[in-house]
């Protein structure tokens, strides 16, 4: 563990964190996509596919290099931000990829895209298995012809972490670390971290384990609680969202959380709804509000008496979404985010999930213990064969 002197020193000593985004040529990926017979005299429609990426409104590669001179605790948070323009005529479907992640010169904690290693492990394990966190996310994954989308690099790193033991030796690593490359030449010196991420844009086909663009996240969906399908109006005809973070094309079902309630109720209460609204359902669980909220990289917070507020990092995994719980439960801490757009109440909402003797409630702003004897809102979320709805 550091000396009390050394600790204070390597967070003291502030030397700027570098980003490098490497900005080559204007990413202009042009090709053509026919889209059948325009008339009788066999006349091919044509409709350009024109995606540009830009930072600070000039032109940059897709393939970004996130590059760190150095870290320490309680750091500036960092962010970069790269837009993505449709200018064509094509919807456009967006993913990323993880290609390569190197921190300082451990062999343990080398990370590249391979059969073994794909690139959900490797965001999961910069997002959350380091005091620091190097956080990353898509605004969309479908923006249509005109629209532009936002691609994010977040890193942090609080100044305590709440694991002194964790803080200790990644800091003094930090130090060592850059001590050995002040002793090489300029051109000999490499970043502390570097991270290889390639941004993708593609034409809105429906492969099987592509995103759904029919439910994405957010899709405002009328359902008829009377029929189980889609309805325009009615008595029974409630407005729905979609809160899959991802809906696969092969997916048969989506989860729809509705606005309407059903009344007030206690957490066992909760625990016994049947609502016959022609569907099955689920009770709200704390993972599935987590995994949403965690997608602002930048304003949902884990907080914890006692310590610095964090990033909660993004949600991939329910593995990763119960471990992060359990340590927010076990140190009585909550979760604090802007807003949840898809829940509209002024008062709070029951999970199903417990929080020690309490049971996990949320309001607008967070996600919290609630006494299991509070009246609160009770939301099933609807599980729904996608057949049965019709959306554009």
């Amino acid at each position: 563990m550091l000396s009390k002197k050394r600790k204070v020193y390597l967070r003291l000593n502030i030397v700027s964190i570098l980003f490098t985004v490497i900005s080559l040529t204007s990413v202009t990926l042009a090709w053509f996509a026919y889209s059948g017979l325009a008339t009788a005299k066999t006349e091919v429609g044509v409709k350009a596919w024109y995606i540009e990426f830009e930072k600070d409104n000039e032109p940059v590669s897709n393939n970004i290099i996130i590059s760190l001179e150095d870290i320490y605790p309680g750091m500036e948070p960092k962010k970069e931000e790269v837009t993505i323009k449709n200018m064509g005529d094509v919807d456009t479907k967006l993913k990323y990829s993880i290609n390569k992640a190197r921190i300082l010169d451990s062999n343990e904690d080398y990370y590249e895209l391979s059969n073994n290693m794909d690139s959900n492990y490797i965001e999961d394990a910069l997002s959350h298995n380091y005091p620091f966190h190097i956080d990353i996310n898509l605004s969309t994954l479908y923006i249509d012809s005109k629209e532009d989308a936002k691609f994010e690099v977040s890193v942090t790193w609080p100044l305590d972490s709440g694991n002194n033991a964790l803080d200790s030796l990644w800091g003094n690593k930090a130090y060592q670390y850059s001590q050995a490359q002040e002793e090489l030449e300029p051109n000999e010196r490499e970043p502390a971290i570097e991270v290889t991420i390639n941004v993708t844009a593609e034409q809105a086909i429906d492969d099987l384990d592509s995103v759904d663009t029919h439910f994405l996240l957010g899709k405002k969906i009328k359902f008829d609680t009377s029929t189980g399908e889609t309805c325009t109006t009615g008595n029974t005809c409630i407005d729905t969202y979609v809160i899959d973070t991802f809906n696969a094309v092969e997916d048969e079902y989506v989860n729809l959380l509705p606005t309407t309630d059903l009344g007030n109720g206690t957490f066992q209460d909760y625990q016994s709804i049947n609502p016959n609204w022609h569907t099955d359902f689920n009770l709200l669980t704390a993972r599935d509000i987590l995994k949403v909220i965690s997608l602002d990289i930048d304003e949902s917070l884990v907080k914890i008496n006692g310590i610095s507020d964090s990033v909660i990092g993004r949600i991939l995994t329910n593995t990763r979404a119960n471990s992060i719980i359990n340590n927010v439960v076990t140190n009585n801490g909550y979760f604090s985010y802007t807003s949840f757009d898809y829940i509209k109440h002024n008062s709070c909402i029951w999970t199903s999930d417990t929080y020690s003797d309490k049971g996990f409630a949320l309001d607008d702003t967070k996600l919290y213990g609630e006494n299991k004897n509070t009246e609160c809102k009770m939301i099933p979320v609807l599980h729904v064969q996608k057949s049965k709805l019709v959306v554009e």
